[in-house]
């Protein structure tokens, strides 16, 4: 997931763009993963570093995390995806927070009743 942004400006595009854009290559990513069986599959989406960006682009990846979890939770359920996260979470801010807890629970409850 690493060079979205220098993706996007080399497009002549903000940031941003190559962000939202890397959102399809997961969903790409997720899918091969899921079709070919794998069991655990681990994505590295912002490191410590990652929070001496620029306030602008660090509010609009988060802002993105929570719209691409609630736009991706009920398909993520229906592949029998189940979200899990790792890392020091309690950093992000509550929207972020509360967007991962749901999505973790809401699989949780779906795995539960499919088995």
């Amino acid at each position: 997931m690493d060079g979205n942004g220098r993706w996007a400006k080399k497009k002549g595009e903000m940031r941003i763009f190559g962000h939202t854009n890397g959102v399809g290559s997961v969903r790409e990513a997720l899918t091969a993963a899921v079709e070919i069986g794998v069991e655990y599959l681990t994505l590295y989406a912002f490191s410590s570093e990652n929070w001496s960006r620029p306030k602008e682009e660090i509010s609009a990846l988060m802002d993105l995390l929570v719209q691409s979890i609630y736009n991706e939770v009920d398909e993520l359920n229906n592949k029998g995806v189940k979200l899990a996260t790792i890392g020091d979470v309690h950093f992000l801010p509550a929207s972020c927070q509360n967007a991962l807890n749901e999505a973790k629970e809401t699989g949780r409850a779906l795995k539960e009743t499919l088995f």
